[in-house]
């Protein structure tokens, strides 16, 4: 018996998805030499510090769940189904919706539980930013959660920004998260808040002066991690 076909809507987030994965891999491949190289803060803003340990801990994290969902898609696939764009649904005012009449006692709601954020929005500072799911974990988070916001958890946690890519990769990714439920304005209000962060670390270091961080011209951008991400990546040089 053949393989099904990928239907078209998960092949395209696959493809997102590969170079996101072929992105982690070089990063961790080549971050040990790059993180001297002083346009490599240009990089590491994305994260909210320089501190490379960190940074390649969130590049794993954010590389299991996009194998996670790699592998999801796929099986997705294999049954036939294709990904649904997930546009809010528009809820008409039932019977059943409408108030009840006269003054009916509500039942006291239950106190909600605390709410536990995901740690690929936490900064560094935060104890739970370190916290790595196990598989199993990944595996259902992947399924419960909308494709788009598992995207938009990954680019956090790669250090992935509209700057760092190459253009027509980013309109994928925009893409990608506008159609499967993933918020574009959560994604730049945590980079922002990271970058500030960023900022005050390097205002306790002198010595990080002479490079502006916010330079994101194609060379600079090279020179920090290779290559624009979507780009295809040099040859990694065996030592």
């Amino acid at each position: 018996m053949e393989p099904r076909p990928i239907p078209g809507r998960i092949g395209a987030v696959l493809h997102v998805l590969a170079v996101l994965i072929g992105h982690a891999r070089q990063f961790a491949a080549t971050a040990a030499a790059r993180a001297y190289v002083p346009e490599f803060a240009s990089a590491a803003a994305v994260f909210g510090t320089e501190h490379l340990p960190t940074i390649l801990h969130r590049m794993q994290r954010g590389m299991l769940r996009a194998l996670a969902l790699r592998d999801y898609l796929v099986a997705r696939a294999a049954r036939g189904r294709n990904l649904r764009f997930a546009w809010p649904p528009r809820v008409e005012l039932l019977p059943r919706h409408c108030p009840p009449v006269g003054p009916a006692r509500r039942p006291r709601a239950a106190p909600p539980l605390p709410r536990r954020y995901d740690p690929a929005l936490l900064d560094s500072g935060d104890p739970d930013a370190s916290r790595l799911p196990s598989p199993e974990e990944l595996a259902a988070e992947v399924r419960r959660r909308p494709v788009g916001r598992t995207i938009a958890y990954i680019c956090l946690d790669l250090g992935i920004a509209p700057g760092l890519c190459e253009g027509e990769f980013w309109n994928r990714v925009e893409k990608t998260l506008r159609r499967y439920g993933g918020s574009l304005g959560r994604l730049y209000q945590v980079r922002a808040r990271r970058e500030d962060a960023f900022q005050r670390e390097r205002d306790r270091r002198s010595d990080t002066w002479h490079i502006d961080w916010r330079d994101l011209r194609p060379s600079t951008v090279r020179l920090a991690l290779g290559c624009l991400i979507g780009e295809t990546p040099p040859a990694i040089v065996p030592s």
